[in-house]
């Protein structure tokens, strides 16, 4: 989709908080499943990490 790390700083929030996401460093809260949910057009729960 030609997206950047730095496309996602208004869904997710810092780009610090994009960082430690994306290295698996901070799990994704409900909060930015639902934003990213919309942004993308799919299920949250695919942004969800199942224990």
């Amino acid at each position: 989709m030609g997206i950047k790390a730095k496309d996602l700083e208004p869904i997710i929030g810092s780009k610090g908080h994009v960082s430690a996401i994306l290295s698996g460093k901070r799990e994704i809260t409900l909060k930015m499943a639902q934003k990213l949910k919309d942004y993308f057009k799919i299920p949250a729960d695919v942004f969800l990490h199942s224990a």
